[in-house]
């Protein structure tokens, strides 16, 4: 099993100059390190975890969102009795394959739909927002509402992402340029507005 966090600094209950500089970057949070140690408990118990290789375990309201490193999400699914220790634990698993790119993490919460396009602003101090425009068409398609596509892909992202429905009913390559202008400058607005 390979995890985020060190096994000794689990077991010690403090953070190695490593691991403290990543939890510092807010590479591994506090969470991670709490489900790192469940998963020292259980491993004994489940031998699907022997070839777990998580990346970041991530809590978002009633859910846990599980990262794994490629080929190792369908054994893990497929590890029922783990799952369901999990869910009990933690509440709803959902498992993701990294690396963590917007848009790929985008495309796994809104599947079968598509995304308009995505777009980001840079803020001064290293700060990102972005915004990922949706079809009106898809709502019904998509299982999250905007609210949990934000909490969800914030989390994850560790940035604030936000999502639009284009309530236009005809689309052509201008109107969605329009679109994004118009998106951007209210996105603007916000953050002129926040400071």
């Amino acid at each position: 099993m390979k995890i985020p966090v060190c096994r000794f600094d689990l077991e010690s209950d403090t953070l190695c100059p490593n691991c403290q500089e990543r939890f510092d970057k807010g590479k591994i949070t506090s969470f991670d390190i709490e489900f790192c140690k469940w998963l020292l408990e259980k491993e004994k118990d489940y031998s699907a975890l022997e070839d777990l290789n998580l990346q970041r375990a991530i809590k978002v309201a009633d859910r846990i969102i599980l990262v794994v490193k490629k080929r190792t999400k369908i054994a893990l699914l497929s590890a029922e009795e783990l799952i369901s220790a999990i869910t009990e634990a933690f509440g709803e698993v959902i498992v993701i394959e990294g690396p963590i790119k917007l848009r790929k993490i985008v495309r796994t919460f809104i599947d079968p739909a598509v995304e308009v396009g995505v777009n980001s602003l840079h803020m001064p101090g290293g700060y990102r927002e972005s915004i990922v425009i949706l079809r009106a068409d898809d709502k019904e398609r998509i299982p999250y509402t905007t609210a949990q596509l934000k909490e969800i892909v914030s989390a994850i992202m560790g940035e604030k992402v936000l999502f639009e429905y284009d309530e236009r009913l005809e689309k052509d390559d201008d109107a969605i340029e329009d679109e994004f202008d118009e998106s951007m400058r209210k996105l603007s607005e916000r953050r002129r507005d926040m400071d």
